[in-house]
């Protein structure tokens, strides 16, 4: 069932309930904003839908010179899991991880994306999410890179652009600001410490990013990476 009232002078607020789910919205239409519930009781997940919550709901205004629709969302997990269900293990459910508290949950970032969403490979799941978190870098500094007006920021655009975050199992790995800083870490110690670094060998290699840093050096002769996950460096 469902139920709509018109609001006083203009805007409406629905609801509507499907057995124990709803969904709800607001809409603002002066301010241009509309404000949407959505909660299931079901196995379904609802990321998936969020293209489509944006192409429904995020119409441009009729001014030819207004901004593109911007939506910001959260996703959080409702209900008792652990200590009432016997069976239950955090660690099985990404969204109980830092994928759920970091990223899905957090509702003031300025651009939240997945780019890939819960992928399987024969070992684990896969996330990555692009990020800006206004605390860190400003959204007009961003677009402002995307422009060729040579602004510092047009010039030198690697340092504006949103995060990105690779997850495994819900868990972070690595993300694109803090990437190098890591990487460069435990690689370049121990390739200078050894006066002539000709094989490598990288257990382990994710992402591709410690292979980077090693082929950086100029004496090598041969790089092996060793990673058990296929998976997960094709999504890389």
């Amino acid at each position: 069932s469902y139920h709509c009232h018109g609001l006083i002078p203009v805007g409406v607020s629905c609801a509507g309930v499907l057995l124990e789910s709803h969904v709800a919205f607001h809409t603002w239409p002066t301010e241009g904003v509309i404000s949407m519930d959505l909660f299931t009781c079901g196995s379904g997940k609802l990321i998936p839908t969020l293209p489509s919550i944006q192409q429904l709901f995020g119409v441009k205004a009729a001014n030819k010179d207004a901004d593109d629709p911007m939506m910001m969302w959260s996703h959080k997990l409702r209900g008792f899991r652990k200590g009432f269900v016997p069976e239950y293990n955090s660690r099985l459910n990404p969204l109980d991880a830092d994928l759920g508290f970091e990223i899905l949950g957090t509702h003031n970032f300025d651009i939240k994306k997945p780019l890939v969403s819960d992928a399987e490979t024969d070992f684990q799941t896969v996330d990555v999410y692009e990020v800006m978190n206004p605390k860190k870098r400003r959204l007009s500094d961003y677009y402002k890179s995307l422009e060729d007006d040579g602004s510092y920021e047009s010039l030198h655009p690697e340092f504006f652009a949103p995060d990105h975050i690779l997850l495994l199992d819900g868990i972070i790995q690595s993300t694109r600001y803090g990437d190098a800083p890591y990487h460069e870490s435990i690689v370049h110690p121990a390739m200078i410490t050894h006066p002539n670094p000709k094989r490598v060998a990288v257990i382990g290699g994710g992402e591709g990013a410690t292979v980077r840093e090693i082929l950086k050096h100029s004496t090598l002769e041969k790089v092996v990476m060793i990673e058990i996950d296929e998976g997960v460096v094709n999504l890389s």
